[in-house]
């Protein structure tokens, strides 16, 4: 693992340096310098002026050296600032006027050369670390180089078979990882792939193009669903939250993963996720197999680099990047991701506006009217449920903190939603027959149910007058189970015969909510490490050539179906 670093202040430059505390205590002594944070952000002109209107800021402010960390706190010239950006926006009367005197800023020549000789001093006197953290032979845990370029050239010479690649977001991460790969490889034509959500703030599609311009030799994919719009699904399923968050599996991997699935090439993909940016990305491996990608291997050059490493080195290198950031968003993926800040959210409404970008489809204005419509639902559905009178004013407010206190974040499922009543599947016990269940479902049975079972195994069919009966082999040629239906009706009658797995009943039940909720998402695309399943134009299909029955199409979503989880209610089955 890399060195545990932090964040000191030089006085003398009115910089951060990177600190080894263990190795640099002489250092730390010499040029009297002061913890002042465990990681930083730098604070470019755009953001300056955003926070000195907040604030209430003279216009010395343009000349001061401003950092933030991650907790979203100021440090101005090496002080901690008392001002809190969210309680300031909450007094923000007019949000148009604001907007506008934001907009309209255009940085003095006098302001960008004080910027440019900071941005050169924290360079230069960083510059030690910088090289520890390109070119540094001790080995990490995992047995990797710590230093990027000789981490990478070594996993790409293990991995020699697999075609090395770049996930690009157009984040400062894989900005970086980029630059990385390709300067280390000392090739330019390392194959790129952009996952364009359809929801990335405007700047971030004005990047990926400035990105293409500049490197013409770069392979670049861009991948996009084409058949879901992101607004139309919420208004059917609900917004997606923290704890149901389907919308990376729908507009990310599962288009990423329906493209990658067409090559027959397996791929090492260099990806920017970093251990520090969240307890679940905390236990990644730098180099490891994943689901998401077909053929998936993934490797991570920065995966222990702070915000303020990831910073030294685009600045260093002097590498284009996103501007997002120069406005002050301090993460640049999709504007309405639930998982974003107050203040994230808070920059959309200034920024991600159709006024000011002609390209959008829908604003963050728009995202907010869904919300309160979406909140009119759920606060209803409460009352109405729960047996509860309440005023209509008491209704209003009820609704108006709910979106205030972005409570859809948390929701866990489809109450409120009429999608969701259609989600329920009725059974009952077979009294004849030990083991058997009879369904009724949702939509009429037909090839793609049938389709659903493949991953499972062998299919032999029997007729029984106008019943059709599916059995169930796995590779030694066992029965798992039997399915006994009619074509075009919603009836089935399921049998387990093999009862040594406990869990072939659930994994079943997963494959019907699957075909009763299934709106070809593209989700399940990115399930398959094979390129087995492929779900587009309308259409679910498995290629039983290249499917191994590992089931992760199956069991990779709770409910079997993302759709299905997110509508899932507390009275289902």
């Amino acid at each position: 693992m890399i060195g545990e670093f932090l964040i000191y202040w030089d006085e003398e430059n009115q910089i951060p340096i990177i600190i080894d505390e263990e190795k640099d205590r002489k250092k730390i002594k010499d040029k009297n310098l002061k913890y002042i944070a465990k990681d930083l952000r730098p604070v470019f002109l755009e953001e300056k002026h955003l926070i000195k209107n907040l604030f209430n800021w003279d216009d010395s402010t343009y000349t001061k050296s401003i950092w933030c960390t991650k907790q979203g706190k100021y440090i101005v010239n090496g002080s901690l600032v008392k001002e809190s950006f969210i309680k300031s926006i909450k007094g923000i009367s007019n949000l148009d006027e604001f907007r506008k005197k934001i907009l309209s800023f255009i940085p003095a020549m006098e302001m960008e050369e004080y910027e440019k000789n900071i941005i050169l001093k924290f360079t230069e006197e960083n510059r030690e670390h910088f090289h520890y953290l390109l070119e540094s032979e001790d080995l990490d845990e995992e047995g990797y180089p710590i230093g990027a370029y000789p981490f990478i050239e070594k996993v790409v010479n293990i991995h020699k078979k697999r075609v090395p690649m770049v996930s690009f977001s157009g984040g400062k991460d894989s900005t970086a990882v980029s630059h990385l790969v390709r300067k280390a490889l000392n090739n330019p034509n390392v194959l790129h792939i952009f996952g364009d959500t359809t929801l990335e703030l405007p700047l971030t599609y004005e990047y990926v193009e400035k990105f293409k311009e500049s490197n013409p030799y770069t392979p670049f994919f861009d991948e996009r669903n084409e058949e879901n719009n992101f607004f139309e699904m919420c208004e059917e399923i609900g917004p997606p939250s923290r704890v149901k968050s389907w919308c990376c599996s729908i507009f990310k991997t599962g288009p990423m993963g329906t493209t990658l699935s067409n090559f027959e090439e397996e791929f090492l993909t260099f990806y920017g996720v970093r251990r520090k940016e969240s307890v679940s990305r905390s236990k990644y491996k730098r180099v490891g197999k994943t689901p998401k990608i077909h053929g998936g291997m993934v490797a991570s050059p920065v995966i222990d680099w702070l915000d303020l490493d990831i910073w030294l080195y685009i600045l260093t290198e002097d590498i284009l990047f996103n501007e997002s950031y120069r406005k002050g968003f301090s993460r640049v993926g999709c504007w309405l991701c639930p998982n974003n800040s107050d203040v994230s959210q808070f920059l959309a409404k200034l920024y991600v506006i159709k006024n000011e970008n002609n390209n959008l489809e829908y604003d963050a204005m728009d995202w907010e009217n869904f919300i309160y419509r979406f909140a009119e639902k759920i606060v209803n559905n409460y009352y109405n449920t729960n047996g509860i009178n309440i005023s209509k004013e008491e209704l209003e407010n009820e609704i108006k903190k709910y979106v205030e206190n972005s409570k859809w974040k948390a929701r866990q499922g489809g109450d409120g939603l009429e999608k969701s009543k259609s989600t329920l599947i009725k059974k009952e016990e077979c009294i004849n027959e030990k083991n058997t269940y009879i369904f009724k479902i949702n939509r009429n049975i037909d090839e793609e149910f049938i389709t659903l079972f493949k991953p499972f195994g062998k299919h032999i069919f029997m007729n029984k007058g106008k019943n059709q009966e599916l059995i169930v082999l796995n590779k030694k040629e066992e029965v798992l189970f039997k399915l006994l239906f009619i074509e075009g009706e919603k009836e089935v009658r399921l049998t387990i015969v093999n009862l040594e797995d406990k869990y072939l009943y659930g994994k079943v039940m997963k494959q019907f909510n699957k075909f009763n909720t299934c709106i070809y998402c593209q989700a399940c695309n990115s399930t398959c490490s094979f390129g087995a399943l492929s779900v587009i134009n309308g259409k679910y299909t498995i290629d039983t050539d290249k499917c191994v029955n590992c089931l992760n199409c199956v069991t990779k979503f709770d409910s079997g179906c993302l759709v299905a989880s997110a509508l899932k209610t507390k009275n289902k089955e």
